[in-house]
């Protein structure tokens, strides 16, 4: 009986040892383990409360797109003195069309093609170079390009001025998108009409693609202005992004001037048109 305690006692000793050696760690041995026991290079600020890692969070943005410039060469410094990424829609073959886009770019601003399309029911007032249901698609394409070279070499992108029956056309603008597709310019459909076929044809083709969420200036009023930027505002807050299009007009620019602190104490940042842009 004695033989048999004698052995326990060994067998938990030497077990007993066994467990002190692997909870012991000297300091030695935890300078060896201790890049499989702390996490490298991860700041504090980057756990948000228990649960994996986070990354940054991405404020909500807000793109502003102004049409119809080509004319108005002097009002451009207003909207330069605003001093963030506005991107600025130029009508082409106006006096002041490269100008004004040369101008812009040099300022840090987004410049695009306001490129003249037909409405469903204006018959009188139409420019010139003017894309329409009957319009060819190589007249579409020699349209296109003789209009980006009147803009100039900043050109970034191509939006629709008027359009409604245009933009509706499936064959005009798979004939468009393709031929921007080909010279890598994105499409920003103005969406003048529920029943434009710039979504799905943009998908079809592949060209990178965005689309209008809100016109600012309808009411051309400051006070009524910043009331549909405050209606943006809102929804960058829900969705992440919002797109507006005001006017080179006086009040239009004045009530973005004065809405850029407020947006941005709101979390909104601006952000170039091309910034959202999708394929």
């Amino acid at each position: 009986m004695q033989k048999y305690k004698i052995v326990l006692i060994v067998l938990f000793a030497a077990l007993v040892g066994l467990i002190t050696a692997n909870l012991l760690i000297t300091p030695k041995t935890y300078h060896a383990l201790k890049p499989r026991l702390e996490p490298a290079n991860v700041s504090p600020k980057a756990f948000l409360g228990p649960g994996p890692v986070m990354g940054p969070v991405r404020s909500p943005v807000m793109s502003i797109v102004l049409d119809d410039w080509g004319n108005n060469a002097p009002l451009l410094k207003k909207v330069l003195a605003i001093n963030r990424p506005i991107t600025i829609a130029v009508l082409p073959h106006q006096a002041h069309s490269s100008q004004i886009a040369e101008e812009a770019c040099a300022g840090g601003l987004g410049v695009i093609l306001h490129m003249p399309m037909q409405p469903k029911n204006q018959k009188v007032g139409l420019e010139p170079h003017l894309i329409t249901v009957e319009t060819s698609d190589a007249d579409i394409i020699q349209l296109t390009d003789m209009a980006l070279a009147s803009v100039g070499a900043c050109t970034e992108g191509v939006n629709n001025h008027m359009g409604s029956a245009a933009t509706s056309d499936k064959r005009v603008m798979r004939t468009l998108l393709s031929h921007l597709k080909q010279k890598n310019l994105f499409f920003f459909d103005s969406f003048v009409i529920s029943t434009s076929a710039g979504p799905d044809v943009a998908r079809e083709v592949g060209v990178s693609f965005a689309k209008r969420d809100i016109f600012i200036d309808n009411k051309v009023e400051v006070e009524a202005i910043k009331d549909k930027l405050r209606e943006a505002k809102k929804m960058a807050l829900v969705h992440g992004h919002v797109i507006v299009i005001g006017h080179d007009k006086e009040p239009t620019i004045e009530a973005i001037h004065q809405m850029v602190p407020e947006l941005e104490k709101e979390g909104i940042r601006l952000v170039a048109l091309r910034t959202l842009v999708k394929k």
